[in-house]
């Protein structure tokens, strides 16, 4: 069984770079943490896909654990059942350091099963926020149903003006994946011009 010594690690739903972590993720450093070398075909489809590892594949019946393919180190957590819930890149140097060693780690032929396929995503993290922040405003705002907010918005980012509900929804829609930092700052400008507003609030 092979170990890693003192590491950090920032676990996230999805897959970031270390130059992607934001400032309030919650970072934890490992004292001793162990270490799998597996094929890259298996390093690749464990990194983007929904996977169910088989624990009994491992040498042991651990939940945290890094996995490498001589070439990049990941961290991974499961649950009980051996699902990936989450990953962890790593920074560079501890990175670089572990693939230095890595002719020490013994490869094994790790058992998962595929629960689907994910289309792999080159977005930045901070469009990936951007765009669900701007997803859950607007389907906030289209439950209120408050057409004077909604024109507004709409005025403010395409100034022009707008009294269709539908084509103001449908054009919103089109410009999120077109232009989604175009939206997000039209509803942070929104935001600002909503709280010099006495009466009204959102």
């Amino acid at each position: 069984m092979d170990y890693i010594y003192d590491i950090v690690l920032n676990f996230q739903e999805r897959y970031y770079d270390f130059y992607e972590w934001n400032l309030n993720d919650k970072l934890i450093n490992f004292k001793k943490i162990p270490i799998y070398k597996i094929k890259t075909k298996d390093y690749i489809n464990i990194k983007n896909n929904d996977i169910i590892i088989d624990r009994k594949s491992l040498s042991k019946n651990n939940r945290i654990f890094l996995l490498t393919n001589g070439i990049e180190v990941m961290g991974i957590l499961l649950n009980n059942q051996g699902k990936v819930l989450k990953r962890s890149s790593l920074i560079f140097e501890e990175n670089d350091e572990i693939i230095e060693d890595q002719k020490e780690i013994k490869l094994i032929d790790i058992k998962y099963h595929i629960n689907n396929l994910n289309k792999t995503n080159y977005q930045s993290r901070i469009n990936i926020e951007k765009y669900n922040y701007v997803s859950k405003y607007l389907k906030n705002l289209y439950k209120k149903q408050d057409i004077y907010l909604l024109k507004y918005l709409y005025y403010l980012i395409f100034t022009k003006e707008e009294s269709n509900m539908k084509k103001i929804k449908k054009e919103l829609s089109t410009l999120i994946d077109k232009d989604i930092k175009r939206v997000y700052l039209g509803i942070e400008k929104f935001n600002q011009e909503l709280k010099k507003l006495p009466i009204r609030k959102f």
